[in-house]
């Protein structure tokens, strides 16, 4: 569906985006993960043909980035972080200007959205809206309109806890329902990681690591204290990645069956077992704890 090579963006010495390689399949949440400044929102407009790249390039559903940007924005919905909304009209014209641009259709389902979700009264002007429901606004538009690919920068940034779980649904509900290719961008972690199929961990302008997040929930860490130390082997078909080793404990992923695994602590000398999951937090940090050499970005 989305597709980049070498992507690289240069504003004379500085370079706010750097050979970033990768592909968003139809159909999938694909989450943009990193601090501000790490490139997110750049790779965002050179794929929607605002900008244009110093070298590389970038399709959506096979249409040049740049000299096809006219069909290329035709098939998205962009979000932006920043909002700009004319603050005379009311949040109904507001809503009605905006699917007006897109022929119409998407009128009915934004209102109610709007109106029903996201809890605001379209008859306020909206230079009367809080930050937060302006952002609403736009969501409800953004997930109303009938579109292949739907980009979202920094969608909750100014919304409550409550709201927020709402915007995650939404999400969801595109993928699951609408059948849509979303992008998510942003540096919350745990949104990210609870509403993503994929996600692209950045810094830099640089494109650090690809995690696919159904293995990552597959993924179960296992601390052991073993009563004689650490056995010098694991089994092979248990699935078991040695992550650290220390005197009497070990460390280790485990993405096999439980209950094999199970029956292997049974027979091992063990006097103490924790078995948990390992969240996005501790594979972020493992990147952003150093800084990112060439060496460290994938190519797919």
């Amino acid at each position: 569906m989305i597709v980049t090579e070498g992507l690289t963006k240069r504003y004379g010495t500085v370079t706010a985006l750097a050979d970033v390689s990768l592909t968003v399949r139809k159909g999938e949440v694909f989450g943009l993960l990193g601090p501000n400044g790490s490139g997110k929102t750049t790779t965002i407009r050179l794929l929607l043909g605002l900008l244009r790249p110093t070298s590389g390039w970038a399709t959506v559903a096979g249409h040049p980035c740049w000299s096809d940007s006219h069909e290329v924005r035709r098939l998205v919905t962009y979000l932006p972080g920043e909002l700009r909304m004319f603050g005379s009209m009311s949040g109904l014209k507001m809503l009605r200007f905006l699917s007006d641009l897109r022929g119409g259709d998407s009128l009915d389902r934004a209102v109610a959205l709007a109106e029903r979700v996201m809890k605001l009264d379209l008859r306020r002007k909206v230079r009367t809206y809080s930050t937060g429901m302006k952002q609403k606004l736009a969501l409800a538009q953004a997930f109303a309109d009938p579109v292949e690919i739907l980009i979202l920068d920094e969608p909750t940034s100014a919304l409550d806890p409550s709201a927020r779980a709402e915007v995650l649904e939404l999400v969801r509900q595109a993928r699951d329902v609408q059948k849509q290719t979303v992008i998510f961008s942003g540096h919350v972690l745990s949104e990210v990681e609870e509403v993503s199929d994929r996600v692209a961990i950045m810094s830099e302008g640089r494109l650090l690591h690809l995690e696919d997040m159904h293995e990552r929930r597959s993924l179960r860490m296992v601390l052991l204290r073993f009563a004689e130390g650490v056995p010098p082997n694991v089994p092979d078909d248990l699935e078991l990645t040695v992550r650290e080793r220390n005197g009497s404990t070990c460390l280790l992923e485990h993405r096999g069956r439980i209950g094999t695994l199970l029956s292997w602590l049974s027979r091992s000398p063990i006097e103490d077992v924790a078995i948990g999951t390992d969240d996005l937090r501790s594979l972020y940090e493992q990147y952003h704890n150093t800084k990112p050499t060439d060496s460290e970005i994938p190519s797919r």
